[in-house]
């Protein structure tokens, strides 16, 4: 019997382990897209291995250089906005809005820019391609470039509403039948892979819109809906640089071979550079690992960055050994004459790797540490080194090729190396020896505070007041926004915290009402002006940090924490960790009006019916405030001050889960400091929890959504 018990229990808690696993959100989202990666991938294998049996190599050589090409132009057409559809989707208004003003924009720019290619460098490229001779030619690959933007518009769309399981679908069945379409049109040399090609695209384009309109609430665009862009465009334009500088080397090289060894050979030159990029998801995985870990350990970066070095390596080398060594074979799935052309190539691309694997882990350590800029300059100088070694050595042949891009992938990583070694990552930027909350009441800063105030232009200063005369309590990131702020946002937030305390000192609504303990507690939304990065290279700034705040009334005990956005499913789970931290229920929530809690209409006060259960679970009530009532605003934008003046200066992030455990210190001690009334909220605390009402035994259910929000995880 005690066999079959363990058993038991060991298939119990397996089928806890894989439960737990999928009903997170985070986790089934990746699990679902390494899937996607996966199958794709071995669904992409077979296409090229039919099609260099089936199409002459001069064919292939044509397929994968306008491929290339269309890759690079969709990412110039995207304009960045794929970065943008993935950090606003889930806080904006109307998302339905932003998917469409994003994809006319695409849509129009990728038409444009295939016309002016075709139009002006068409009779310059090589003939093999097409473009100047045929225009059926030009009008499938603009299409190809629009699908392959709008299509990633939609994959980001469907990540970023949590229906990563689409993507799946979706992919799947495109490439299903793109496999299914090269082979029915094989008596088209010239075009039948791009049809095959852009059949599979239009059917997951077709598919991705209508699973991503079924996520979306259905609220109609407006006609001034891409006033809004710009806006957009200037906050992703350095990510967006990043991109483009990135995926040049892959894109320009197959051009490259086309143009100085022609078609034929260039059909050979892409299977074994398809193969060889097999070797690079190595380093990409453990890249994202090490991304995520040095974003999270402050102290361990060098042991993270080793045990990287160790992982990717293990990894990497039995993996390239392999193909080394069976490249002829591998290359003989193709055909026998990728095999003899080849198999040097493939070899040489294969050694590449291992410094392909070490720029992984130097781009992975300069997007943790938001080393934006040194990130631009090796996405750039890899470019240039990659395009100059290339094109100097293709001559020569495709083994000479291939020599060239790895002479330029060593050379690239040195210098990442040097970048590495010469920007200081293993301290947080801007950090100080002391502890942030003392360096912003040292006479350091102060000194320090003026000097950046000296660039402040003073021509800001009468619509910086006409806006606080209006709202002495306005955040400091919409008045930004109102005034067309271009500069550094300390600067603004030093001469913006100067102003407001002469507004503050003639507003009446600081004069909060009394509250009696237990009994209240306001609530909102802070948005810190700064930018954290949150994974990938990606970072969010001021209007998509919501920092959810709660001050109770007669303590003034205030608790905060950042999550990642103001929908249900992470503002729930979020508020209820803020009242466990409490240990107790105040019998009286305020908020002004929020999309996800209620908002008056007309004379009614309308709850959602999220919130109505939340507040039902907990046995309290919400109430939403009138516009400038100080028993709903008061307490809660002084909150905003306060932290904007003395949490965060002197202080860098590097991650959403930094944030909150600096926040959280500092919460510790701005709680135990004596306020303006004489006394401590840590002095009030006890009398305000024994009035308030006990905490359920569960958290409601609405607190089970969304999973990663009580960790911080934007």
């Amino acid at each position: 019997m005690k066999p079959v018990s363990l058993a038991a229990s060991l298939r119990s808690r397996t089928t806890g382990a894989v439960r737990n696993l999928f009903g997170d959100a985070l986790y089934r989202g990746s699990l679902i897209l390494i899937t996607n990666t996966v199958a794709t991938a071995i669904i992409g294998f077979v296409f090229w291995s039919l099609a260099a049996h089936r199409y002459p190599a001069s064919a292939i050589g044509v397929f994968s250089s306008v491929t290339a090409g269309a890759g690079l132009l969709a990412v110039i057409a995207a304009l960045g906005l794929p970065n943008v559809i993935i950090r606003h989707i889930a806080s904006v208004q109307n998302a339905r809005e932003l998917i469409i003003v994003a994809v006319t924009a695409i849509a129009t720019v990728g038409t444009v820019l295939c016309l002016v290619i075709a139009l002006v460098l068409g009779p310059y490229l090589p003939a093999s391609l097409g473009l100047h001779q045929r225009g059926g030619m030009v009008l499938l690959v603009t299409v190809l470039v629009t699908f392959t933007a709008v299509g990633t518009i939609l994959d980001v769309g469907l990540v970023a509403t949590r229906a990563s399981h689409d993507v799946l679908i979706k992919n799947l069945a495109g490439s299903i039948v793109r496999v299914v379409a090269m082979l029915l049109l094989v008596s088209f040399p010239s075009s039948g892979l791009l049809v095959a090609y852009t059949l599979g695209l239009g059917l997951t384009l077709v598919l991705g819109g209508a699973f991503l309109n079924r996520q979306l609430k259905a609220k109609r665009a407006r006609l001034g809906a891409f006033r809004v862009l710009r806006s957009y465009l200037s906050i992703t334009s350095g990510n967006y640089l990043a991109t483009v500088m990135g995926i040049l080397p892959a894109s320009v090289v197959p051009l490259q071979v086309l143009v100085v060894l022609g078609a034929a050979e260039t059909g050979r030159f892409a299977v074994a550079f398809l193969i060889g990029g097999f070797l690079n998801v190595i380093p990409a995985t453990v890249a994202q690992v090490l991304f995520a870990e040095a974003s999270r350990e402050r102290a361990s970066l060098w042991r993270q960055l080793r045990k990287a070095v160790r992982g990717v390596y293990a990894l990497l080398l039995p993996a390239i050994v392999i193909v080394i060594a069976a490249a002829p074979l591998i290359l003989r799935l193709f055909g026998e004459a990728y095999a003899t052309a080849a198999t040097g190539c493939l070899r040489v691309l294969a050694l590449s790797a291992l410094f392909t694997g070490g720029t992984y882990l130097v781009d992975s350590l300069l997007i943790a540490r938001d080393r934006i800029a040194a990130y631009i300059f090796m996405n750039g100088a890899n470019a240039a080194l990659v395009l100059g070694f290339v094109g100097l050595l293709v001559p020569r042949g495709l083994t000479a090729a291939a020599t060239g891009w790895a002479v330029a992938q060593g050379l690239s990583l040195v210098l990442g190396i040097i970048v590495v070694a010469t920007a200081g990552l293993g301290r947080r930027r801007g950090a100080a020896a002391v502890p942030a909350a003392q360096v912003a009441l040292s006479p350091d800063h102060d000194r320090t505070a003026r000097s950046v105030a000296s660039s402040y232009p003073s021509s800001s200063d009468p619509q910086v007041r006409e806006l606080l005369a209006a709202w002495p309590m306005m955040p400091t990131t919409l008045i930004a926004e109102q005034i067309g702020w271009d500069q550094s946002m300390r600067v603004l937030l030093d001469r913006v915290t100067e102003l407001r305390m002469e507004y503050l000192d003639q507003d009446q609504h600081v004069s909060t009402p009394d509250y009696l303990p237990g009994k209240v507690a306001q609530c909102g939304f802070w948005f810190p002006p700064l930018e954290v990065p949150v994974g990938s290279g990606q970072v969010r700034s001021a209007r998509q940090l919501p920092v959810l705040t709660m001050v109770s009334g007669y303590s003034r005990w205030l608790s905060a924490i950042l999550i990642p956005t103001r929908r249900p499913e992470d503002l729930f789970p979020g508020w209820w960790e803020l009242l466990e931290q409490l240990g107790s229920v105040p019998h009286t929530l305020t908020w002004d009006s929020e999309v996800a809690v209620g908002r008056w209409q007309g004379r009614k006060e309308e709850i959602t019916a999220e919130c109505t259960e939340f507040c039902r679970s907990l046995g309290t009530r919400v109430t939403i405030g009138r516009p400038a009532d100080p028993g709903t605003r008061g307490l809660i934008e002084q909150s905003y001050d306060q932290m904007e003046r003395y949490f965060l200066p002197g202080r860098t992030f590097i991650s959403p889960v930094d944030f909150n455990a600096q926040l959280r210190d500092w919460l510790a001690i701005a709680n135990a400091r004596r306020l303006a009334p004489g006394y401590s909220p840590a002095e009030r605390i006890d009398a305000d929890r024994q009035a308030m009402l006990p905490l359920p035994p569960m958290p409601p259910m609405t607190a089970h959504r969304g999973s990663e929000s009580g960790q911080g995880a934007v």
